[in-house]
This record gives C-alpha cells, sequence and structure tokens, in this order.
C-alpha cells in the first residue's frame, strides 16, 4: 500500500482525507552508452584501482565555454578501507581529464584512525557568488567500516563560476548538528546539495545511520531545513523519512533539482537515487536507480516514484559495462542540456564482486514526459 508523507505525520493513502495524485511525470531513457566514459584505462585513473562511487556532476560555463566537472569519491584501494575526494573535468561529458585529488585520507595519530572521505556535493551560491563543497568525513579503522560520519562544508577560495576548480579550505565546517539538524540517536553518512523549496526554505536530504525505515525495516531520508544554502540546517520533529519509491525504504544520495514540466511549463522538483531493492533483496544483477518528483520540494509521494532500467537505452545487441548485484550505484543528478534532454552520469561496478574491480563512470541521457 501507498504512503503518502503528510506534513510530518505518516499516513497511509486510505486514512488521508485526499486523494493520491495520479503520476504527471516520468522519466523515459533516450540512450546510454554501452562503455564507460571513466575506465580504469582513462589517464589520472591509474592511482585509484577501487574507482569511484557517491558524489555529484554539474555542467558550468566559464569563459562562454561549458565544461561537466564529475565530484566523486575514489578508492586508492580495492576495498573501502581508504577513500579520496576526486574531481574530473571534460568538454564534452565523453573525454575526461583528471582535475586533481581535493582531499586525500590520512591517519589521525591521536586516535589512530584513518580520516576517510566521501560524496563530494559541489553547489553554487547566486547570493554570495561561492563554490561550496559538501561532503562526508568518517573515521575508522583501516580495514573496517565504520558507518556514520560528519557531514562538512568547505569554500572555494575562489570567487565566481572559477571557483569550482578550487582550491576549497578544507575541512571547513560542520553543517549538521546531532539533535538539531538530525536526530539525536542517527549518523547521517550523506546529504544532497541544497535546493529552495516552494515556502522560500533551503533544504537538503540527508540519510541517516540508526534506526530503520519502520514501514519497510530498510534505508530511508530525511529532510533538514535552513534559512540560507549554508544553513543553520534544522530537521523537523518527528524527523520523518521521505518515502521516494514504493515500497519504502531502499533509497540512498537523492540528488534533487528544480525543473519545468515539458508540457506545462509549471515547476516541480525532481530527484534521481540510488535504488537500492535488487542488491539487498535478492542480489540480482541491479542495472537500476530511482526516480520521484514532487510540487513543492518538500512532500514526495511514494507513488510518484518510478525504477528507472538504464538498459532501455542500450542500442539493440549491446551489452552494457556494468556487473554484478551492486552494478549501477550512485546516479549524479540531471544536467539540463537544454533540448529536452537531461545527461546523468552514474558509478557502477565493472566486476561481480564489487571489491575486485575497478567501479567506473557511466553516462544515460533521459528526457522527462509529463502526462
Amino acid at each position: 500500500m501507498a504512503g503518502l508523507l503528510l506534513g510530518s505525520t505518516w499516513v497511509h493513502a486510505d486514512e488521508s482525507s485526499k486523494q493520491p495524485e495520479t503520476r504527471r511525470l516520468q522519466l523515459k531513457v533516450v540512450k546510454t552508452l554501452a562503455q564507460p566514459v571513466i575506465g580504469r584505462n582513462t589517464p589520472g585513473a591509474e592511482k585509484i584501482p577501487g574507482g569511484f562511487e557517491g558524489g555529484n556532476s554539474v555542467k558550468v560555463t566559464i569563459d562562454d565555454k561549458p565544461e561537466y566537472h564529475f565530484f566523486a569519491h575514489s578508492y586508492p584501494k580495492l576495498d573501502w578501507s581508504q577513500s579520496q575526494l576526486d574531481h574530473w573535468v571534460s568538454n564534452d561529458g565523453l573525454n575526461w581529464r583528471h582535475q586533481g585529488v581535493l582531499q586525500a585520507p590520512y591517519k589521525d595519530e591521536q586516535t589512530g584512525l584513518y580520516h576517510i572521505f566521501c560524496a563530494p556535493i559541489p553547489f553554487y551560491d547566486e547570493q554570495d557568488g561561492r563554490w561550496y563543497l559538501f561532503y562526508g568525513d568518517f573515521g575508522k579503522q583501516e580495514q573496517q567500516w565504520s558507518s556514520g560520519g560528519t557531514m562538512r562544508c568547505a569554500q572555494s577560495k575562489v570567487p565566481g563560476p572559477k571557483g569550482v576548480n578550487g582550491p576549497y579550505d578544507f575541512p571547513g565546517r560542520e553543517i549538521f548538528v546531532p539533535g538539531q539538524s538530525h536526530p539525536q540517536n542517527v549518523r547521517p553518512n550523506s546529504n544532497s546539495a541544497p535546493f529552495r523549496v516552494k515556502d522560500g526554505r533551503w533544504a537538503m536530504f540527508f540519510n541517516p545511520d540508526g534506526p530503520l525505515n519502520p514501514e519497510s525495516g530498510k534505508w530511508w531520508v530525511a529532510l533538514s531545513f535552513g534559512p540560507t544554502p549554508r544553513g543553520p540546517f534544522k530537521c523537523p520533529e518527528p524527523c520523518e523519512h521521505a518515502p521516494l519509491i514504493d515500497p519504502t525504504g531502499y533509497n540512498e544520495n537523492p540528488m534533487p533539482i528544480k525543473v519545468r514540466g515539458p508540457k506545462s511549463g509549471r515547476e516541480y522538483w525532481v530527484a534521481v537515487f540510488d535504488f537500492l531493492a535488487p542488491e539487498v533483496t535478492a542480489f540480482t544483477p541491479k542495472n537500476v536507480f530511482g526516480f520521484s518528483w514532487s510540487d513543492d520540494g518538500v512532500h514526495w509521494p511514494a507513488e510518484h516514484g518510478q525504477v528507472v532500467n538504464v538498459d532501455d537505452g542500450l542500442a539493440q545487441g549491446e551489452r552494457g559495462w556494468w556487473r554484478g548485484a551492486w552494478a549501477i550505484r550512485t546516479p549524479h543528478q540531471m544536467i539540463d542540456e537544454g533540448d529536452g534532454t537531461y545527461t546523468v552520469f552514474f558509478t557502477g561496478g565493472t566486476h561481480e564482486n564489487h571489491f575486485a574491480d575497478f567501479r567506473a563512470v557511466g553516462m544515460v541521457k533521459v528526457k522527462l514526459i509529463e502526462e
């Protein structure tokens, strides 16, 4: 049964006085590249045998020239014992050059723990003309995963669009305060870029570690709100999960943007996200990511959710490069190409065993269908 998040109360559709809306937006896959755009043989990738995972991508015009900027955390080892923040640049989305390592893992001699970094999310603040990089800072033993990190924000030292290239003032500042930005009994492990919702507030999705979604027993996401894109962010009480897809749970790393409906021209908020159900329920090959939309950026009804199959964009007879139950990992935000299509970069595994080989970067073209 579908659920709705109405205000701060979780109810089922048949318990609400409002009937659920029919889906008005869908995502259609136009074309999927069968080969990665960044693979193990791409110059600059030789020092990261584990490849890439979480992060986000943006398209920036600098000196009248558009560029794609890909931010992700990369793995200097095949396992997850270390990770660093990486930055790559491309003129066409197909040919990439390594711009540099933004923040490398290091060992804290006082605690004996490694600081490793994940999910760099770039955001350009129009109010002060600066780029900000939101990211997670984790402390862990070299061969043992420890979930839950500190969400931080580093500011570019260079103003204007060119500041996307940094340098950034690492470690920056902590942006999520326990008991205020998120519940005291959870620790966030990733967040989205800030985005402005219909009522004027700024919002940010986050994935917490801690009590699981009571509906599904699986992952959940929540929203924290602030008066500016720099915060301070505060989670409403009770801090509820937002069901981005039905069945609820299995959702990670939503990447929201505001769009115009292709038929009506009205405003919508849309998000793509890592939909984990195939990998955690049956460990079946995973060739999907999630999509959902909202009328106001705050309420994301479960029935708006859609499972997007990237195989739909392959040419007849082609087989995609992704492999295994963890194949399609984190989709980056939809990049508006101005011609009715959007580019989505995503990371994914190249081997049945996720820890055995390089995690590459793929590209899929999609478009919005408005009913």
